[in-house]
Parts: C-alpha cells; sequence; structure tokens
C-alpha cells in the first residue's frame, strides 16, 4: 500500500512564531471569519425583517431603519464570536485529522500542549479583544438602539398621519384629519381637528398646515388660515375665532430620560449594583470572552477523529456541547434574577461543567497516567508529550 508524501512538518526550537503557529492560526482565523459572516448572514436576515416590519407598521422612521440595524449588526457579532471561534477549531482541526497532517506533526514531536500554543497566538488576543467588545461597545450598541426606539416611539403618532383618514393622538385626545398631502409629506391641506381636555372640546378647521416640533420634543400641528370653535357640548357658550396661525398638540414629547435597560447599562454600573438582575446581566457579558477561551480548549480535544472520518465527524457532538452550554447559561441567569442560588455559584457553576468537559476528554484521550505524568513533570520542571497522530 502506496504510503501519504506528506512530509514532516520542521518544528524549529527557535524563533518567536514557528511555521505550525502560522499555519494553525492563520487557518483558524480565515475559517472563523468565514464562519462569523455565516451564521451573521442567519441573525441578521431575521432581525431585518422584524425591523422592516416595524419601520412598515410606522414604528421606525426610515432615516432610522439602517442605523438600528448596524447597531444589531455590531451586537449579534460580539455575542456570534464564542461559538464561531469554537466551531472554527473543530473544523481546522478535524480536517487535519482526517487528512493525516496531524499524524506528520505527531512525529515531528507536536503534543496536545503544542498544539495549544499554536491556537494561542489567535485565541488569547481575541479573548481580550472579546472581554473589550462585550464589557464596553455591546452595552454602547445597546444604549444607541434603544434611544433611536424610544425616539422613534415617541414620534411614531405623527409618521402614522394619512391623508383622507381620521388619525388619533394622544390617547384619543386629539383627532386630526387632512384631505392631502403635498409630494414631500410636509404641508397638509384641508384641515380638520378635535381635541379634548377634560369637559372643554374644541374643533378646528383650516385651509392648510404643517408639523413642527420643539426643543423639548412635543410635536404640533400649525394651522393656517382657519376658525376655531371652543366650548362645552350641550352648551350654548362657545367661543369662535378665526386665525392666522393656530397649533394643536398632538403628543406631549419626552421630557425625562427614560431609565436604561439592564443591556444597555455600563459595565461599571453592574459591578457596584446589588440588584440579582443586574448581574444576570454582568453574566451575559463575562460570557462572551469566557465562553471565547473555554470553548477553543474544548474543541482541541473534541476535534480528534478517526483517520477515515469526515472533517465533520465531531462537529454534531459539538453542536449538542453548544446547546447544552447556553441553555445551562440561561438557566444560571435566570436562577440569578431569583436569588435563589448565590452569585458565586451561577457564575462558576457553568464554568466549572466547561472545564470537567475539556478535562473529560483529555483523559479519554491520552489516559489518566499521562494527564498524572504532565501534572507531575511541569512541577517538577521537566516536558511531557501527547501526541495528536
Amino acid at each position: 500500500m502506496k504510503h501519504s508524501s506528506l512530509k514532516p512538518l520542521p518544528v524549529r526550537r527557535s524563533g518567536w512564531l514557528q511555521v505550525i503557529d502560522r499555519t494553525i492560526a492563520s487557518e483558524v482565523a480565515r475559517t472563523m471569519l468565514t464562519v462569523l459572516l455565516v451564521l451573521m448572514t442567519i441573525i441578521v436576515s431575521r432581525k431585518f425583517l422584524s425591523i422592516l416590519a416595524k419601520a412598515i407598521e410606522g414604528q421606525i422612521a426610515g432615516e432610522t431603519l439602517f442605523k438600528l440595524l448596524g447597531l444589531k449588526m455590531l451586537a449579534a457579532a460580539i455575542t456570534l464570536l464564542p461559538p464561531s471561534l469554537f466551531l472554527a477549531v473543530l473544523l481546522v482541526f478535524g480536517r487535519l485529522y482526517r487528512d493525516q497532517e496531524m499524524s506528520g506533526w505527531s512525529s515531528a514531536g507536536v503534543g496536545l500542549s503544542r498544539l495549544y500554543r499554536a491556537i494561542a497566538f489567535f485565541v488569547v488576543p481575541l479573548f481580550f479583544l472579546s472581554a473589550l467588545l462585550a464589557f464596553y461597545v455591546m452595552p454602547w450598541a445597546e444604549r444607541n438602539s434603544q434611544s433611536l426606539m424610544e425616539k422613534d416611539s415617541q414620534t411614531s403618532d405623527v409618521r402614522s398621519i394619512k391623508p383622507g383618514r381620521f388619525n388619533e393622538f394622544s390617547k384619543g385626545d386629539v383627532v386630526l384629519y387632512a384631505e392631502s398631502l403635498s409630494d414631500d409629506d410636509q404641508t397638509m391641506s384641508k384641515l380638520f381637528a378635535q381635541s379634548r381636555s377634560g369637559d372643554q372640546f374644541g374643533v378646528v378647521i383650516a385651509e392648510s398646515g404643517y408639523l413642527k416640533e420643539n426643543n423639548l420634543g412635543e410635536h404640533f400641528v400649525v394651522m393656517q388660515h382657519g376658525r376655531r370653535y371652543q366650548g362645552t357640548p350641550g352648551q350654548a357658550d362657545f367661543v369662535i375665532s378665526d386665525f392666522e396661525d393656530y397649533a394643536v398638540r398632538i403628543d406631549e414629547g419626552s421630557n425625562q430620560e427614560e431609565e436604561l435597560h439592564r443591556e444597555g447599562k455600563a459595565t461599571a454600573e453592574l459591578l457596584v449594583s446589588k440588584s440579582p438582575r443586574e448581574w444576570a446581566e454582568l453574566q451575559r457579558r463575562v460570557a462572551v470572552p469566557a465562553g471565547t477561551l473555554l470553548l477553543a480548549l474544548l474543541a482541541v480535544p473534541l476535534a480528534k477523529v478517526a483517520p477515515r472520518g469526515g472533517v465533520y465527524g465531531s462537529v454534531f457532538k459539538a453542536f449538542l456541547i453548544f446547546v447544552v452550554y447556553e441553555n445551562l447559561q440561561r438557566i444560571s441567569q435566570g436562577l440569578m434574577t431569583t436569588g435563589k442560588l448565590p452569585l458565586w455559584f451561577c457564575f462558576a457553576g457553568v464554568y466549572s461543567i466547561v472545564v470537567s468537559i475539556i478535562v473529560f476528554y483529555i483523559v479519554r484521550l491520552y489516559g489518566i497516567r499521562w494527564v498524572l505524568q504532565l501534572l507531575h513533570e511541569k512541577l517538577m520542571g521537566k516536558k511531557a508529550k501527547a501526541y495528536v497522530g
């Protein structure tokens, strides 16, 4: 039987970045970017349809649509870093095992610790980058998303004005009818407005009008060249007056800054908070860098497949592990919000399980004796190898 002509990859003992480090790190980086783009395409397409539906209903302004989508894409990309890296390491190492390149590297003295060192050149910087993104950039994106949504919710009634229809504002206290709108949607003609304040009713008829917003965020319809009727129904003391300009307020705006949702609060605020719900949000952010590091460590032993096995041999198993991991995260956050378990237990519980799974797979592949020997020799300053072929 003819053997593969693959030559063992030389492992130089000097130099800051060796050939194996560059090979694995670059392959993992390229594969991760591809996986991230695919996952983002799936997630963002769903978010885009949801945001587009709100824009069609008038809940979101057209000029806000792409700003909001961009912020949602940024937040989604950050949360997708751990699964993207996890799947990238699995695919890269699975291909290396399938093509028997690992056998060649094993004959050159490449062990498990050497593989961890190779991916560390990419994973460690990504760990710190993901922490920066999760602790600072992600809440910034959420704050801006909330601000845009809040602003649009305050002006949704204004954007919903349709010509030839009766439009209600201020929970029915104001009814506006416009026969037509100008081509730029700025000027209305043949206006009718009815307003109610307690027992007082007012009816305004005008030739034209336009929308206006003051510095407090309140919205008005400024009506021009018309007549106003003001009084109490059932009584004859109605006041009739003609005017050149008359403004009818159609919403009260918002003078108070809305309390930020937990997702938009700064990480420093969450650290000093005593609220279990805000600590659960902190755990959600910690899960990004922690998941990036731990899932990458898990993927290395998990990726080992039989030489004749497909490159996707361990992907299904990895998918199940990741689903369990994500569900444990959600359960842990839920228990944290209820206060039924100590905060330290909710934080450490999930990651302790992941570390246990990593140890389990290493022991399963290389044996408990090798693990004990490795620990002993590391403590004694010697070196142990686990060959990966």
